[in-house]
């Protein structure tokens, strides 16, 4: 490679040594990217049919020279591009071409992170019931044995006092014939269960620069302290004990990996959106497509409805304005109603008498 195009890389991605010359961004929200599009491991689809998983890079200065160097590494038709505010997002088309550039990116130095290719993930499966006294290499070699390419196994301990469970995590490689192991049910004469893992519900942090939503593993960037939030790996942090802290992320007193951190919440909150709240919102943007059915009791005296007659409403005919109340004579409305009655019992009286009568005359 000729030095002209060593200083035109230089350019283009800065050194993590340089970037002390840099303007120090303010660590926000949008400093910690949580990729939703990213692929997960599905039982269904084989993760060789998913495409390569994105690269993020930080600090290009140079876009046009970054992508000729990428077009002679990979090729013109095996990348795109879209930029952010303060990232350069490549997604490459194919396996070969990922790792390419990645592996360019580490060698220059640049400032970037990525996730695991999907081939490259394992099958996770949680093994239950089997005593914890197990050794995890007996477990490795039975199901070898099985015929089960295994990466790796690791128990399960107590969140609290850390003792072992009966529960193991089972590492294959993404085979079709590594989804046989939800078949099995008895293992080293054991009834065993084979489940599918949970579901994370904290996000994944670095433990390389305490940012969220990457890994260590796939972090390229410069190292955080947990605990003092300077730029060197956690391991080598000259503070003691008792010095105070600074988050990397928020700069309050705690570690990065404080649960209570603002800007943990605020990811907690955009991923999670409070749920109550929206069902409220949308029940007060529910029509009321239900008509009631009986008239309102607040309706001004000026309405049309209001003290309207049938005549009136017929005709289109105005309500007369500040009618009186209807008044009713209880003495009126008794009378009426004994005249009403009287109407209906004479007849039936009539008719009980003549029914009466018949039955008289039959028993003569």
């Amino acid at each position: 490679m000729s030095s002209t195009t060593k200083v035109k890389k230089d350019k283009q991605l800065p050194d993590k040594r340089s970037m002390t010359t840099l303007p120090k961004l303010k660590s926000s929200n949008e400093d910690i990217i949580i990729d939703e599009s990213q692929p997960t491991t599905s039982v269904s689809v084989h993760p060789a049919n998913k495409p390569p998983p994105p690269i993020f890079i930080k600090g290009v200065e140079d876009f046009p020279g970054l992508c000729t160097e990428l077009i002679n590494l990979i090729g013109v038709d095996n990348f795109y591009c879209k930029s952010t505010t303060d990232k350069l997002k490549i997604q490459t088309l194919n396996p070969d071409s990922y790792r390419t550039v990645v592996h360019f990116l580490r060698r220059e130095k640049a400032e970037f992170h990525t996730y695991q290719l999907n081939e490259d993930k394992p099958t996770r499966v949680v093994l239950r019931n089997l005593h914890p006294s197990t050794p995890t290499e007996l477990i490795k070699s039975e199901l070898e044995v099985r015929l089960f390419e295994v990466r790796q196994v690791t128990q399960v301990l107590h969140r609290i006092n850390k003792h072992p469970l009966p529960l193991f995590f089972i590492d294959l490689e993404p085979t079709d014939f590594s989804q046989v192991i939800y078949q099995l049910d008895s293992l080293l004469h054991t009834k065993i269960k084979i489940e599918e893992p949970h579901k994370p519900k904290i996000i994944s942090q670095c433990q390389n620069c305490q940012a969220y939503g990457h890994t260590k593993a796939y972090c390229g960037y410069m190292p955080r302290c947990v605990r003092c939030g300077n730029n060197h790996h956690s391991s080598a942090c000259p503070n003691s004990r008792q010095d105070p802290m600074r988050c990397a992320l928020c700069s309050v007193n705690h570690p990065a990996n404080y649960k209570g951190c603002s800007t943990y919440k605020d990811l907690q909150l955009r991923k999670k959106p409070n749920t109550n709240n929206l069902n409220l919102h949308n029940l007060k943007l529910k029509p009321n497509n239900v008509k009631d059915s009986h008239p309102p009791t607040d309706t001004p005296p000026n309405h049309p409805t209001y003290s309207q007659t049938y005549a009136q409403a017929t005709q289109n005919q105005p309500p007369p304005q500040n009618t009186p109340p209807l008044t009713i004579d209880p003495n009126t409305q008794m009378s009426s109603f004994l005249s009403e009655f009287k109407l209906l019992i004479n007849p039936l009286i009539t008719l009980l008498t003549k029914v009466i009568s018949s039955l008289l005359d039959k028993k003569k």
